[in-house]
């Protein structure tokens, strides 16, 4: 078989012939096969470098060491069910060793088998109850199933044997803000930067809980961090343009959401808040272009069909903002607010029998909620 791609070096060409050469000669020689179907993946070559895998998986005499190599490049080639085979051939020659059970975890949990996956990593701590990475990864499993206390039960014994677990101190701080216990949550993840200072996700998880806590100036700190150090993280991103445009740098945060939107167009709530920041920059046709893009994903929202209607109304397009606003006051006919804005632009366009029983419907819905409808 030929190897033709303008893409493959001079090197790498005659790499591949020589190793060719040496498993043509030899058949046994397992380490050569190895390096082939290493370099066969290096050069794109993933079905060749595939059935070189499993040939090898499936070779009688072979060293665990060689079995564990095959396992991982498959693991980082993304083929999980093969690596699945790997690991298992690699439990049964290492029948002492937490690692195949820790990647068979792993493996199980990302091929959406999470009941053996717990049952992998359960199995890893039993062999190793000192290894901190399997405490942490069985948490991570349990997370996900939304087993909270048995995930943080997890990741304390992982700190515990890890004080320097920068990991688990990001998912334990993570679940703590869940619960509500915001400071302790802030402290974890502190400590998750300190000991992880290259993870965007602690960046990222101690910028939201300072976010939540209106804490804007900081958040904006560590969502900048986050990004430096992966500028493709969409949430990152987009809770940055959210801090923005709480501290009123409204042009910043446009250019935030504009990257959300560059890197995922169907990211609703990042054209919703594009909208409202042009909205807020008085470029208000902008802003409904954007809400409309909000609304197509999320066509029942209240929230996106008042702002619609409120900025038609700024446009003095009266007309236009009366069906999305009367939309509201379908969907939530408690709403006070929606029927007082709705009477607003029922009297510019000189509806003024309907702007008059929206103001009285108003009135009523504030007067049963104690507010006001504040002046006309």
């Amino acid at each position: 078989m030929t190897l033709e791609n303008r893409n493959i070096s001079k090197d790498d060409l005659r790499r591949l012939a020589v190793l060719r050469q040496r498993v043509d000669n030899d058949p046994g020689d397992r380490m050569a096969a190895f390096e082939l179907s290493q370099l066969l993946f290096h050069c794109d070559r993933g079905d060749e470098a595939l059935a070189l895998s499993r040939g090898l998986m499936e070779a009688p005499e072979i060293s665990a060491t060689l079995v564990e190599g095959v396992a991982k490049a498959l693991l980082d080639h993304r083929c999980l069910k093969d690596a699945v085979v790997g690991y298992e051939r690699l439990a049964a020659m290492r029948q002492n060793r937490a690692l195949p059970h820790y990647f068979l975890g792993r493996l199980c949990e990302q091929l959406g088998d999470v009941e053996r996956a717990v049952q992998e990593h359960k199995r890893a701590i039993e062999l190793e109850p000192g290894n901190a990475e399997c405490h942490y990864r069985f948490g991570v499993t349990l997370a996900s199933r939304e087993r909270y206390e048995e995930a943080e039960d997890c990741y304390r014994k992982a700190i515990a044997l890890d004080p320097a677990h920068g990991k688990a101190y990001t998912n334990l701080g993570y679940l703590l803000d869940l619960k509500g216990e915001g400071e302790t949550a802030i402290q974890l993840l502190r400590k998750a930067v300190q000991f992880n200072p290259e993870s965007a996700a602690a960046h990222f998880n101690l910028g939201a809980v300072y976010g939540e806590r209106g804490l804007h100036e900081r958040a904006i700190q560590h969502f900048s961090l986050a990004i430096e150090l992966d500028p493709r993280c969409i949430e990152a991103h987009f809770n940055l343009g959210v801090a923005l445009y709480e501290q009123s740098d409204v042009r910043g945060a446009m250019g935030e959401f504009k990257k959300v939107l560059k890197l995922d167009h169907t990211h609703k709530d990042a054209h919703f808040y594009l909208g409202m920041a042009y909205d807020k920059n008085g470029l208000y046709r902008k802003a409904v272009r954007s809400l409309q893009s909000a609304l197509q994903m999320d066509p029942e929202n209240p929230t996106i069909l008042y702002r619609i209607g409120v900025c038609y109304n700024r446009m003095d397009e009266p007309d236009k903002a009366i069906a999305p606003l009367k939309r509201v006051t379908e969907i939530k006919p408690d709403d006070g607010k929606a029927y007082y804005y709705l009477g607003v632009v029922y009297d510019k366009a000189g509806q003024l029998d309907k702007a008059k029983e929206n103001y009285r419907a108003a009135d009523l819905r504030f007067q049963k909620s104690g507010a006001h409808t504040g002046t006309r």
